[in-house]
C-alpha cells in the first residue's frame, strides 16, 4: 500500500512537471494533472497539502532530473574536462533543435513565472540553480587540475557565466525559435575560455 502511494505521487509530480514545462505553473490546473494521471477528483490533497507544495516537488523533479544529466556530462572521468563541457552543450543544443526550439529550460522558465510570486518556491529555484552551477564548476576546477585553464581563474564566477549565459540564450531561442542564441554563446564562449588557456569548445 505504501509503495502504492509513493508510486502515485511520483506519477503526480512526473505527469504534471509535464504539464507545466509546456503551458507554465500557472496554466497548469490541478484537475488538469489528476485527469492526465487518471485518479479521482480530490486525490491531489491526499499527496500534496496545496499546489505550492506541488510546486516545490515539481521543483525538486526538475532539479535531481537535470543535475543528472550535468553530472552524466560533466563528470565522465573518460574525457577532458573541456570534452564533457562541450558534450553538454552539444546535449542540449540537438535536444533543442529536435524539439523545434521550444519550451526551453524548466527552472528557468518557472524562475521567470514564480521568483517573485512565492518566496518558498524562490528558495527552491535558487537551490537547483546553485546545484547546476556548482557541477559547471567541479568540472572547471578539474580543467584547472589538468592545466586546460590558468590556476589563478575564478572558476565560481566563470561557472556562474556559463550557466547564466546559457540560459540568456535558451530564453532568446524561444522567441526567436531557432538555436541559433545557442550556437552564438557557444562560439563566444569558445573565445573567452581560449582566451585564457587555447583550446576548442564548440
Amino acid at each position: 500500500m505504501a509503495t502504492t502511494k509513493v508510486n502515485t505521487r511520483e506519477e503526480i509530480v512526473r505527469k504534471g512537471a509535464q504539464l507545466i514545462h509546456a503551458q507554465g505553473y500557472k496554466a497548469t490546473g490541478i484537475q488538469q494533472i489528476l485527469d492526465a494521471v487518471g485518479i479521482p477528483k480530490g486525490s491531489f490533497y491526499f499527496y500534496f497539502k496545496s499546489k505550492d507544495d506541488f510546486g516545490c516537488a515539481v521543483i525538486d523533479y526538475f532539479s535531481l532530473t537535470i543535475g543528472e544529466i550535468f553530472s552524466g556530462h560533466l563528470r565522465d572521468a573518460g574525457m577532458t574536462p573541456f570534452e564533457r563541457l562541450t558534450k553538454l552543450l552539444d546535449y542540449y543544443e540537438s535536444a533543442f533543435n529536435q524539439s523545434g526550439a521550444t519550451l526551453g529550460c524548466p527552472i528557468g522558465n518557472l524562475s521567470l513565472e514564480l521568483a517573485d510570486a512565492n518566496e518558498e518556491l524562490r528558495k527552491r529555484l535558487q537551490a537547483a540553480v546553485e546545484g547546476f552551477i556548482t557541477q559547471i564548476e567541479f568540472c572547471l576546477k578539474e580543467a584547472k587540475k589538468s592545466r586546460q585553464l590558468p590556476a589563478g581563474l575564478n572558476t565560481a564566477d566563470t561557472a556562474s557565466l556559463i550557466f547564466h549565459g546559457l540560459e540568456g540564450a535558451i530564453l532568446h531561442m524561444k522567441v526567436a525559435k531557432s538555436v541559433k542564441p545557442i550556437r552564438t554563446f557557444r562560439r563566444y564562449l569558445n573565445a573567452c575560455l581560449a582566451g585564457n588557456k587555447d583550446m576548442e569548445v564548440m
